[in-house]
Formats: C-alpha cells, structure tokens, sequence
C-alpha cells in the first residue's frame, strides 16, 4: 500500500486522529462533540492514553477492567467516515508495511449524541435508541455492502409518493449486538426505538429556513410520518446512518443512543421540565454507553 493511502504522523501515529495501534480500543465510544469526552473520563478507573489532533479528542482506558476508547469525532458523515476507517486501519492493517494482519478483528461502535425529536408526544430529555437510520449523504456509492436493499427501496417509495424530486436516499440497520442490549436496557426516564434521519446538515436538510428559500422546509414531518416494520422515525441528527453503514462495509457492529434536546414539531429546545439537566442526562447516557460496550463480547 503507497504511503499517499495511508498516511502517518512522524511518531508514526495514524493521520487524523493521532494514534497509534496500541492506544485503540476494540470497543468505541463516539460521541461527537470533543468536549464530551471530558464528561466520560470520571467513569474510567485509569486513563492509558490520551490524545487530541485537530478537531479530534480522545481517551483510551479501563471501565469495569474493559479496554475501552471514547473518541470526540466532530461533526457529520466526512468526520465519521475518517474516524472507522482510521480505527479500521490501526487494528487490522500492519501500518509499518500497510499490509493487512490475516485475521480480522471485529470492532464495535456506540454513538452518543444529541438529536432533534420528531413524534409529538415524545419529551425533551428522551433517549432515543436508533434501530435504523435514514440518510442522504454520498458514502454508499463508494463503498460496498453499505446500505439496506429493503428499507432503502421502501424509503425511497414513501418519498416519491410524496416529492417529485428523486434523491439518493439509503436506509441501515443498527448492528445486533446492539439491537439485543436495547431489549434489556435499564433506564430511568423517557427511552424510545425507531428510525434516526441522518441529516448532511443541520440547516436547510433539517427543515430549517433561517435565510432565503430552502427546498423541502416540510422534511420534518415528512420524516415522522414514515414507518417501516411498525417503527417510525423518532429524530434528526447528523452521523448514525454513516455511522451504521461504514460499520456494515468494514464488518463491524454499530449503533446509536442520543439525547433528545429540541422537540421539532412543539417548537422546544432544552430541558425545562425541572427534571435532570441536560449534561446530567449526557452524563448518564455516556454511562449506558460504557455498560453496553462491557458486555458486547
């Protein structure tokens, strides 16, 4: 493999987020917003490793004697796609001569984020468990095994029911690992499980009309009002539908927990219910999080 397709930092730390093999964990935490890796450090009996390179932040240590690593990812599909694929190279490419090992290791994913809540009835401060995600970004058409042949075929008819413009929409299932650990799940407060829409954005493919004319301002309800398997879409955020796609290609397991902050259809944003507040309730779902990766093997 040229050194141009898998480059290295001079420490020989892989490119983007600055690590090396010995300091990946098997099983990832991702949680997007850098600084929430700070909120996740309190529940590790020891720190190995740590690092941050550009807009990448991560730790890698022992929950409960689990090697665990929790990586601040950033924002949107680009960010996640480069975040697997470079987990992907430090566990089962040899990076000294960019040769694949022989044998695979299997690695699991976790997303936990924040989202937009799409169901009328649904409160802010739900947690939402993604059993499949719907998305619009590029990825499928450059990487195979991506994507759902059933779910993206009954999207893509609900939506041109209703549209005449023809996009390139893909659905992906959570991985079943994951699926089994939402069966049992133990929380206090508001936990649903549906389908995710995994926006390229957070403006205009959200629904939201701040300057000038956006296509498709109506998207939110659109999205609530589709079901597939006697589930519906329950919320907007931007990365599970990559996420679960890239781990679907690669063969590995993914999923998606996120906190709902902002209601779409009543208009709310925030938790103002008197209940836990909202870094509270991160705080605690960052502590689901790392009780599912305990028990995935």
């Amino acid at each position: 493999m040229k050194r141009s397709e898998l480059p290295l930092n001079p420490d020989g730390s892989i490119y983007h987020l600055a690590m090396r093999p010995d300091q990946a964990a098997p099983c990832c935490l991702l949680v997007g917003d850098p600084q929430r890796v700070e909120l996740a450090r309190p529940f590790f009996s020891q720190i190995l490793h740590e690092g941050q390179h550009r807009e990448f932040r991560w730790i890698t240590g022992l929950y409960r004697g689990h090697l665990i690593s929790v990586i601040g990812t950033g924002i949107g599909p680009d960010n996640t796609e480069i975040t697997l694929l470079e987990l992907e190279a430090l566990h089962n490419i040899d990076l000294s001569r960019g040769i694949p090992f022989p044998t695979r290791k299997k690695l699991y994913f976790l997303r936990i984020g924040t989202s937009g809540l799409l169901q009328s009835r649904t409160p802010v401060g739900t947690v939402v468990f993604t059993d499949w995600a719907i998305g619009i970004d590029p990825l499928p058409f450059f990487y195979e095994n991506f994507m759902d042949e059933a779910l993206s075929t009954a999207f893509q008819d609900y939506w041109a029911s209703r549209k005449r413009a023809k996009l390139p929409w893909y659905g992906v299932h959570s991985g079943p690992t994951f699926k089994a650990l939402a069966e049992k799940v133990s929380w206090e407060g508001h936990f649903v499980r549906g389908g995710t829409y995994s926006a390229p954005g957070f403006y205009g493919p959200q629904g939201r009309s701040l300057v000038g004319k956006v296509r498709h301002s109506d998207i939110p309800a659109l999205m609530a009002g589709f079901s597939y398997q006697g589930q519906t879409i329950q919320n907007i955020e931007m990365e599970a539908a990559a996420l679960l796609g890239l781990a679907k290609s690669l063969g590995h397991e993914a999923a998606a927990l996120c906190l709902g902050i902002a209601q779409r259809e009543e208009g709310a944003f925030g938790y103002t219910n008197g209940g836990p507040s909202l870094e509270e309730l991160m705080k605690r779902l960052l502590h689901l999080g790392l009780e599912w990766l305990c028990r995935v093997k």
